[in-house]
């Protein structure tokens, strides 16, 4: 077994078709797609100072196996490319790795103090696979995510889960929004809305439903070139005079993730963007709607999604930085229900 770490962009671009063959191989998620991870890389992280490129390549006799898309933190924290704005984190890979081998590797050949994988499904790679009851390990719950498989019909009729209070409730937000039209833009059939984006985030933030750093520059230009190598769909509500409601949708054959929601105040126009777009994409086929992280009542309540659990798993490189970590987090809990009494 070959691993090497790759540490610029050139080597990274290289790789595409080789990511391309092993992303395809299963079914990943589309966090995990070289298109994700690369417009990640060169439009934020790189931005940021102290930040250092360090994807994990596995090869036997030459054939690349496995990719583990990793960046070294300003923090010195060994990470997943943008976990932050990633629902799931994972490695690819086509065949079973000894990641005890990997991460020993990565201890001799890079510095860095704690490795932090968040955001792993209970079947990811890295979370299935990962012998996690060892001394300076920590793994533990974190948030959870939600999701609705639809089959294929009239929406909402074709999800069983659902109860007459339900889908009473999606006839009055129609009702509400009967003026509005629902589009689903493609790069084949429309140009990236870049202005119409702007503008309502300027909106939101303005309305005080997001702060100021809400969507900066780089975020945006990471979504444009997701559109435009169709790794993103965009979901609008419309009005005759403007644009509602945007929700920016990864798509990867019939499972669709709400990825970032931006609306104005209108009544209930969030929400009757997500049934439009249920009830389109479910008229043609099944179809798996991925509600993303965060348990949001406007979610769980409306839609009666199946909750599913994430986790993180924390690698320390001696005793003392798990220490340190564990002190952190007890001083944040305990800190935290103190902050939201006052700010409340």
């Amino acid at each position: 077994m070959q691993i090497n770490v790759i540490k610029n962009i050139n080597d990274f671009n290289a790789i595409k078709p080789q990511w391309d063959d092993l992303y395809s191989s299963s079914n990943f998620t589309v966090f995990q797609s070289f298109e994700f991870n690369y417009y990640a890389w060169k439009n934020e992280l790189s931005t940021i100072k102290n930040t250092k490129l360090a994807i994990v390549v596995v090869k036997k006799k030459d054939k690349l196996k496995s990719i583990f898309p990793f960046y070294i933190d300003n923090k010195k924290q060994l990470r997943f490319i943008n976990d932050i704005h990633s629902d799931f984190c994972d490695y690819i890979s086509i065949e079973k790795i000894d990641l005890n081998l990997i991460f020993k590797y990565l201890q001799n050949e890079l510095s860095f103090n704690v490795i932090q994988l968040i955001n792993l499904k209970a079947n990811s790679l890295m979370y299935s696979n990962f012998e996690k009851n060892q001394p300076l390990i920590l793994s533990q719950p974190l948030e959870k995510y939600s999701v609705v498989h639809l089959s294929k019909g009239v929406f909402p009729e074709n999800y069983q889960e659902l109860k007459s209070k339900q889908k009473t409730g999606f006839r009055r937000v129609h009702k509400k929004n009967k003026n509005k039209t629902h589009l689903i833009l493609k790069v084949a059939q429309a140009p990236f809305p870049k202005e119409d984006i702007i503008l309502l985030k300027q909106n939101m933030i303005s309305l005080g439903f997001r702060n100021k750093n809400f969507l900066p520059e780089n975020q945006i230009n990471l979504i444009e070139n997701l559109y435009n190598s169709k790794k993103i769909m965009i979901s609008v509500i419309k009005s005759t005079n403007k644009i509602n409601a945007i929700s920016l949708v990864l798509e990867k054959e019939n499972e669709y993730l709400f990825w970032i929601d931006m609306f104005d105040d209108s009544k209930m126009v969030n929400i009757f963007n997500y049934i439009s777009l249920m009830q389109k994409l479910s008229a043609m086929n099944p179809v798996v709607m991925n509600l993303g992280r965060g348990l949001y009542n406007y979610k769980t309540s409306n839609f009666k999604p199946s909750i599913k659990q994430l986790f993180a798993i924390y690698i320390f490189s001696n005793k003392l930085e798990k220490i340190k970590f564990q002190l952190r987090n007890r001083i944040i809990a305990i800190l935290k229900p103190i902050y939201k009494k006052i700010k409340g």
